[in-house]
């Protein structure tokens, strides 16, 4: 914090500036350092390591398009995963379904009971919602017959790198069931191309169907963050169901329109 400005750098050049009203809590954990803040424009705002996880301002945007098209392309998602996410926010959009349960797998307890206490995330007190408090990484092994799992990971790093790994990607295809759907959240297409190209390389290795989609986050890096969708049953292109209707950003029309890259970016990908 610098005079009442949370200052985020994205390059050593450029960045996102926000003006704080106070900082609500700062503690560090056994995995990282948290901030809680409240700003003028965007709300509260959660840092992990001083990098923006969410706001309350835009944080609609990232959930709704990391978890509807999976909930709306599988006919009948039961068992489904959040690794990472601890915020919650994750699993409020998926509890906005006929589901019967949702194992939310996340390594920083103080994550959670912060998002209970300050963001006020009471769905995660649902009993279809069974919280573990492990490696995303370990916990997948042997697992089986999930639905969807859904990554909601930090950055690929420290604790997270693990969960971008070839064989993560092999234990959650052996998790899911045959006609599962593996989702991830995978950086900015403005700043992290190159990861996300080496990315789609791995997931192509295990799924028979890979495809990136976009979704425009305003306090992200590059205003834009990119998501993949694999499966080796179903495509992202057959919709089987009508979204739920308590939703601010997502439709049939933008997940259609999400999958569509733009052309510098699809030539990057697939050169």
């Amino acid at each position: 914090m610098n005079n009442n400005f949370f200052v985020e750098y994205h390059t050593p050049n450029a960045g996102i500036l926000i003006r704080v009203k106070n900082v609500l809590h700062r503690e560090k954990s056994k995995f990282q350092d948290i901030k809680i803040i409240d700003t003028y424009d965007f709300g509260k705002v959660l840092l992990l390591n001083d990098k923006v996880m969410l706001t309350e301002k835009d944080e609609y945007i990232y959930h709704e398009m990391l978890v509807h098209p999976a909930m709306v392309c599988h006919s009948s998602p039961k068992n489904i995963a959040v690794i990472g996410g601890g915020d919650g926010f994750s699993v409020r959009e998926i509890l906005k379904y006929d589901v019967d349960t949702v194992s939310l797998v996340e390594i920083d307890e103080r994550v959670v009971a912060l998002s209970k206490e300050i963001f006020g995330c009471f769905w995660l007190e649902d009993p279809k919602v069974k919280v573990y408090y492990e490696d995303g990484a370990e916990w997948i092994k042997n697992r089986s017959g999930l639905d969807i799992i859904f990554v909601d990971s930090t950055d690929p790093e420290g604790p997270a790198l693990s969960l971008v790994g070839s064989e993560f990607l092999r234990r959650c295809k052996e998790g899911l069931s045959d006609d599962g759907i593996f989702i991830a959240q995978s950086e900015s297409p403005f700043y992290h191309k190159k990861f996300i190209r080496d990315y789609l390389k791995r997931l192509n290795s295990v799924f028979r169907t890979v495809k990136p989609y976009i979704a425009p986050i305003p306090t992200y890096p590059g205003g834009i963050w990119s998501f993949m969708f694999a499966s080796n049953t179903i495509s992202p292109a057959s919709i089987h169901r009508k979204p739920s209707l308590l939703l601010r950003y997502y439709t049939h029309e933008i997940h259609s329109a999400s999958f569509i890259l733009p052309k510098k970016l699809g030539e990057f990908l697939y050169k």
